[in-house]
């Protein structure tokens, strides 16, 4: 029983743990993944069971040969693009390595000494269990390293659980069989084999767990972006409102404007007439919006931050070019806009001769942003992005924005150099943005 069904079960749960670390690395891409039918599972449960009776014959070779089957299938069942069977081979390639590190650092113990136990049964159970749940670590991080790099946000929290769990099953796992030593039956082997379906059943029930905190992380993220946006086009609404009643009053009292330009070209004169028309068409120009493109949202982030630097004494020199952004989704927009012109505001604004320059363009297949804006004192860095000096912020401005670009598998730079601060971002116009923040 130990040398038969113990390892079928080890690699059973290995493979499932791949597959689910496959659809993990393809739903945080949210790229070409399609809806798995009964013939696709059909199709990995083949796999696993050739695989599982491969397995038993023990020989390398055949089992790296599995391996290495295992991407394309993977991506043919989840009916991913050919660009995931790079992660996917990264990932096959991680488990086998981890695989051959344990079995040679585990041999090395026991000749040495260090780790010993006086059954060779129990001593194989030991190792088919740390392999497995070594090799079940090495999946998890494999995977939340693959949705860091799609700008899935990513916290410590996860990283400590999924590395925590599997390493306190191989400690418990030891002391149990450690234990069994002193009396070693059918009993304490059956007892042995449930704790150890509880114990990878508990595992799976982090790693589930873990999944939904990144996902409700995410869910957050993105509501909050929401309310951003809804916040920004109630004000301009708002304001729009403000506009039309100010209008009415104008149309109501521009027959007096008339008759009184009309009056001052009779008695004083052309100069003080065209004064006065210079105000009325001041008085007018507050009614409108300016145009920067014809993109709907990005032109109400562009006037109402314009509106900001306006208060904030800050020249502002915005010009958009023909563009489409119907490749990002509205939420990245606001994102990705806003939270510069908020940084490119707040340093301005410090400064003493402020202005904000920004061009966006569309050339190609790629959209290039460009923004300077002065900046007197020398931002402090800290890791990749820079530390806020604005009370109550944390400094997620330049994140939220690394991590857009990413989405769009875009890069961003950020240079402070005499004054001035230049920030240039450069996405990839793909047919339809990601689905993730």
């Amino acid at each position: 029983m130990i040398y038969g069904i113990l390892p079928c079960l080890g690699s059973v749960f290995l493979l499932g743990a791949m597959f689910y670390g496959a659809y993990r690395i393809a739903e945080a891409g949210r790229h070409g993944l399609q809806k798995v039918n009964i013939f696709h599972w059909s199709v990995a449960g083949i796999f696993v069971i050739a695989s599982v009776l491969l397995s038993i014959l023990g020989n390398t070779w055949v089992n790296l040969v599995s391996i290495l089957l295992f991407p394309p299938v993977a991506g043919w069942v989840l009916g991913t693009s050919g660009t995931f069977l790079v992660p996917y081979y990264i990932l096959a390639v991680a488990v086998f390595m981890t695989d051959a590190v344990v079995t040679m650092v585990y041999q090395i113990l026991w000749v040495r000494g260090i780790l010993y136990l006086n059954s060779a049964e129990l001593a194989y159970v030991l190792l088919v269990t740390v392999s497995r749940m070594l090799e079940f670590m090495v999946i998890l991080l494999v995977t939340i390293i693959a949705g860091k790099k799609v700008g899935r946000h990513i916290t410590a929290r996860q990283v400590i659980l999924s590395v925590f769990l599997p390493l306190f099953s191989i400690f418990n796992m030891y002391c149990t069989l450690y234990m069994m030593q002193v009396y070693l039956s059918m009993e304490t082997m059956v007892l042995f084999i449930i704790n150890l379906v509880l114990l990878i059943g508990l595992n799976i029930y982090f790693c589930v767990l873990i999944d939904i905190m990144g996902e409700n992380r995410r869910l957050e993220n993105e509501r909050n972006l929401y309310r951003q946006q809804a916040m920004m086009q109630y004000q301009y609404y708002e304001r729009e409102e403000e506009k039309f009643e100010e209008s009415r009053k104008m149309i109501h009292d521009i027959r007096n404007h008339i008759l009184a330009m009309e009056a001052l070209y009779n008695s004083v004169g052309a100069e003080e007439a065209s004064r006065y028309a210079g105000n009325i068409h001041q008085m007018l120009n507050r009614f409108q919006q300016k145009y920067y493109t014809s993109e709907r949202l990005l032109n109400i982030i562009l006037n109402d931050k314009a509106a900001c630097m306006q208060r904030a004494g800050i020249r502002e020199d915005m010009k958009v070019g023909e563009l489409s952004l119907d490749f990002m989704r509205d939420t990245d927009v606001t994102t990705l806009f806003a939270n510069l012109l908020d940084n490119a505001v707040a340093a301005a604004a410090e400064s003493q001769d402020g202005y904000i320059r920004l061009r966006v363009n569309m050339v190609r297949q790629f959209l290039s942003i460009v923004m300077e804006n002065s900046c007197d004192r020398e931002p402090v860095k800290e890791g990749e992005g820079f530390r806020s000096r604005k009370s109550g912020h944390c400094g997620m401005g330049i994140a939220n924005i690394r991590r857009t670009v990413e989405q769009y598998g875009g890069d961003v730079q950020f240079e402070w150099k005499e004054g001035v601060f230049v920030t240039k971002v450069v996405l990839v116009c793909a047919v339809q943005g990601p689905d993730v923040v």
